[in-house]
């Protein structure tokens, strides 16, 4: 049976802590070593809600975050890939707990790879689940390929035409609880079109790789139209762990069983081997 969706689980602590411009907003569940979850644009941390529960029995503190102007954050004053990242800092510093597994999915490995590599005090271990690799020119014709429509059709026509849109350029085995997700929280981050999509093309994934020193995981869907750039990030990095899904982009939600299994053997690596060193 599905739980409702905009309804916490049960066991789970919501919160707040201060950001570097406002509220950053986080779903906690477990006690343990944490492993900080981050969504990709222009979710929230509801992406991760099938995992929390799978993350916490296996003896961790998983704590899913809203990064700014997402779903329940308030907005930065400078957007950014970098501004996400310091955010995320102030947010582990609050939590006081040790350094974190992070994981990002999509953008938010983006954001997650950016913590690392600015603040390695704070990141143990690093999970990037299909995180984009564009090259300069790549970013370049990215930008503004997305715009954001907010204008609310006094028929509710945009939720349908926004369904419309997901179901098109998402992930085609997406189930409709997925598609209900991304559609429910696009509209909920409100216009800040700067701060999902349209900041990623400004940041130069490229340049931080060599920078991050914690062990790394690299998983790369196989239907998912970036794929390639999970072996280009391996190519990049050959020291960093690397592994592949049958799926899409959408496993951590619709395949929640199957996306856990090498992510959670991992989070166990990347926490003994912080221990040995500590």
């Amino acid at each position: 049976m599905t739980l409702p969706i905009m309804t916490a689980l049960p066991g789970e602590r919501r919160g707040y802590v201060d950001g570097l411009d406002g509220q950053l907003h986080y779903r906690s569940y477990g006690e343990g070593p944490p492993v900080l979850l981050v969504h990709q644009a222009p979710w929230s941390s509801l992406q991760f809600r099938h995992v929390l529960p799978r993350i916490a029995d296996a003896g961790f503190r998983a704590i899913a975050v809203d990064l700014p102007a997402h779903g329940m954050s308030d907005p930065p004053k400078t957007p950014g890939i970098e501004c996400y990242a310091d955010n995320l800092a102030k947010l582990l510093g609050a939590f006081g707990s040790g350094p974190a597994v992070v994981l990002g999915h999509r953008g938010g490995g983006l954001v997650a790879g950016r913590l690392a590599a600015e603040h390695p005090e704070l990141v143990c271990g690093l999970i990037l689940d299909n995180a984009p690799f564009y090259t300069e020119a790549e970013r370049a014709a990215r930008i503004g390929k997305f715009p954001d429509n907010q204008t609310i059709a006094p028929d509710g026509s945009h939720i349908t035409d926004r369904w419309a849109w997901v179901r098109e350029k998402g992930d085609p085995d997406w189930s409709d609880e997925t598609v209900h997700i991304a559609v429910i929280t696009y509209f909920l981050h409100g216009p800040w079109k700067e701060h999902g999509h349209g900041i990623i093309p400004f940041y130069d994934f490229r340049a931080d790789v060599p920078r991050i020193a914690c062990p790394t995981l690299v998983i790369a869907s196989r239907t998912d139209p970036i794929f390639p750039w999970g072996g280009q990030i391996a190519e990049a990095r050959p020291d960093w762990a690397y592994a592949e899904f049958a799926g899409g982009p959408g496993m951590v939600f619709d395949r929640p069983d199957e996306w856990c299994d090498p992510v959670l053997s991992h989070i166990g690596q990347f926490t003994e081997f912080d221990s040995e060193i500590s």
